[in-house]
């Protein structure tokens, strides 16, 4: 009988949280039937630690990008070192991530935060690679700063909008992912916003080490964990599960690897 294969879209297991045991995670990763990877980062820093261990985990692949928390501490020269490390790591890097805007408070300002989402956005259609976009309390303003960049692919993480914001992301061509967080009691109006994405276009994630799902919650989140999210997303669409992850591989491979250009050292094992 064939088995589920997972993918995890968005795990930062190069942080220092993995420091302590991240061969064990990665071992368990794989135990549990995850496939493959994606590792963003969220500054330099994290950008070259995702390429680099890209380059040593085959079933590992990076994004590289600096996150609307961040930038206000990025260097001058940023997109030059995002740049470089897109050609240092070409064969493991998959897209440009994790960008995009968060309005919480207590964020850098606004304008600041979507200057450096323009610019790593049009990084991303120069590189030919599709994006991997944080939008906390900012669905509608990233959408529409996305909207400006027409053929630019990607995926919208740890999704947290309306149904309606799903069917905008969706008929700009974009990926919508899924976390843990479905599964919490309070998050009915994630759970009604799932309902509403095309088959298609879902991806799933763990956000690792943030968000574990129920049953794992209150615990440090690792990429074998999203095997709990497959399940409980498949029971709230009424799908089978070996379905599910064959849909989902087969929407992960398709942005990842969509850059025909692009020659990807990686793409068998994807």
């Amino acid at each position: 009988m064939e088995e589920p294969s997972y993918i995890d879209t968005h795990a930062h297991v190069q942080m220092a949280e993995f420091d302590g045991d991240r061969k064990d995670v990665l071992r368990r990763c794989w135990d549990s039937g995850v496939h493959w990877i994606v590792c963003p980062g969220v500054d330099i820093a994290t950008s070259s630690l995702a390429g680099r261990l890209a380059q040593e985990e085959p079933g590992v692949f990076a994004a590289i990008g600096v996150h609307p928390e961040d930038c206000a501490d990025a260097p001058s020269d940023y997109l030059a070192q995002l740049s470089a490390l897109a050609a240092r790591y070409r064969e493991k890097t998959v897209a440009i991530g994790e960008i995009g805007l968060d309005f919480k408070e207590g964020r850098p300002d606004h304008m600041v935060q979507l200057r450096f989402f323009e610019e790593q956005l049009q990084l991303a259609a120069d590189l030919g690679l599709p994006v991997i976009v944080h939008s906390r309390f900012a669905v509608t303003q990233s959408l529409s700063a996305i909207s400006h960049f027409v053929g630019l692919h990607g995926v919208m993480h740890c999704f947290g909008g309306t149904p309606s914001d799903v069917e905008q992301a969706v008929g700009m061509g974009l990926c919508v992912s899924f976390t843990g967080n479905l599964t919490y009691p309070g998050a009915r109006a994630t759970r009604e916003a799932l309902k509403v994405c095309p088959h298609e276009r879902l991806l799933l994630e763990t956000d690792s080490p943030y968000m574990p799902p129920i049953p794992m919650r209150g615990t440090r989140n690792e990429p074998s964990f999203v095997v709990h999210t497959y399940h409980a997303v498949a029971s709230l669409l009424d799908r089978d599960v070996l379905d599910l992850s064959q849909r989902i591989e087969q929407t992960a491979r398709e942005l990842f690897n969509h850059h025909e250009k692009r020659e990807h050292a990686g793409e068998e094992d994807i």
